[in-house]
């Protein structure tokens, strides 16, 4: 039984791992960023992400590329994208460059709960893919009872573990606003979706904000001290993107 479990486990690694393999284009993306080609590299960056596939590997290396070009506000969304997409990778080394930047443009951040830290990892995408993962497991691990046959519990309680642990973590995120993120040297925030209401708060490039309404070109948005305010759909862009279909 354990040798299936673990052929299983190494079968869906060794996938992963191929579905995750860069294609020519982003080497050949990445040979342009060596050679100092910062603009031909964001170009073709730029062409993943409009075509996928989508990796951390891939916004974390765009975001180097628009910072190298003095786009702050581009390298503050790459970076915000490489996150989402994976916390584990990459991920001391985008908290450097993102702690730089926000320490260049005082960028406010939403607050993270101890728990709410804790339930957005794996990221939604990962835990959906956990999620299957662990019904497959739970199902595989019970098959030697159709044969009449003894079965171990551990493999399946640990596989339920993480079908509960997947579930409180897609629960999670999906209660929560999107976040967005302040791309323009700073935007207002304003009582009213008007540009003559009056103006509560100023955000810095790099601010987060979680959506709470969209109306035209303006969006209600919490701040990071819990106020609903609106501001300008221009200034902002959200931190995850559809995937492709």
């Amino acid at each position: 039984m354990r040798s299936h479990l673990f052929a299983f486990w190494a079968v869906f690694l060794i996938c992963g791992k191929l579905l995750a393999a860069p294609p020519a284009q982003f080497d050949a993306a990445n040979r342009l960023f060596d050679k100092g080609d910062f603009q031909g590299a964001r170009a073709e960056y730029e062409k993943l992400v409009q075509s996928g596939p989508w990796s951390t590997h891939l916004f974390y290396n765009l975001g180097n590329a628009d910072f190298r070009l003095g786009d702050k506000g581009a390298a503050f969304l790459a970076y915000e994208r490489a996150l989402a997409l994976d916390p584990g990778q990459h991920a001391q080394d985008l908290e450097t460059n993102l702690h730089f930047l926000r320490e260049a443009t005082g960028a406010r951040l939403l607050p993270a709960p101890w728990y709410g830290r804790a339930l957005s990892w794996p990221t939604a995408n990962g835990a959906a893919l956990l999620a299957s993962a662990a019904i497959f497991g739970i199902c595989f691990s019970l098959v030697p009872l159709l044969g009449k046959k003894r079965a171990s519990t551990l493999p399946a309680a640990f596989c339920c573990l993480a079908l509960v642990w997947s579930s409180l973590a897609i629960s999670w995120q999906t209660s929560q606003g999107e976040i967005w993120i302040v791309t323009a040297d700073e935007t207002k925030a304003r009582t009213m979706p008007a540009d003559n209401a009056s103006v509560t708060a100023t955000l810095p490039m790099g601010s987060q904000v979680r959506l709470r309404l969209e109306r035209g070109p303006w969006l209600q948005v919490q701040l990071p001290d819990d106020s609903a305010v609106w501001i300008s759909r221009d200034a902002v862009q959200p931190v995850r993107l559809k995937q492709k279909t």
